[in-house]
């Protein structure tokens, strides 16, 4: 399935940032976008989140907790179901983060929806995401 990455170094050990990362609660504090996040079980959380004059409401399942290394989740709202992994890995001075988003089972509607209008959206929000990521530790 389309899918988007970005990466950014961070000034911290992968295990500290993976704290950030691996905890939807602080997701908030670094998103691009207006976002909330509230959890609704142990490893299922809800969002709000409001871009461009929209306003999405999405169902989050988290699907990978490797400590240190990777944290993933699955989102679903409105326009699709999305996989969201982030990879860490330790550099000399501080770690790398990619972030990666692909869509899931998508209609011809909401693949087209995602690959015309989303991406160019999404995209540059993503860096600034992993931007203030790494604001967070330095």
């Amino acid at each position: 399935m389309p899918g988007f990455s970005a990466s950014v170094d961070i000034p911290a050990p992968a295990a500290a940032v993976f704290d950030v990362v691996s905890d939807l609660g602080t997701h908030p504090q670094w998103a691009a976008d207006d976002l909330t996040m509230q959890q609704t079980g142990d490893r299922t959380w809800r969002s709000v989140s409001r871009a461009k004059g929209r306003t999405f409401h999405a169902d989050l399942i988290v699907t990978v907790i490797e400590s240190g290394e990777a944290f993933g989740f699955v989102s679903s709202d409105e326009t699709g179901t999305y996989g969201h992994h982030f990879e860490l890995r330790d550099l000399p001075a501080g770690c790398e983060v990619t972030r990666s988003i692909t869509a899931r089972r998508l209609g011809a509607g909401q693949l087209a929806f995602f690959c015309l209008t989303l991406v160019p959206v999404r995209r540059p929000a993503l860096r600034t995401s992993l931007t203030r990521l790494a604001a967070l530790f330095g």
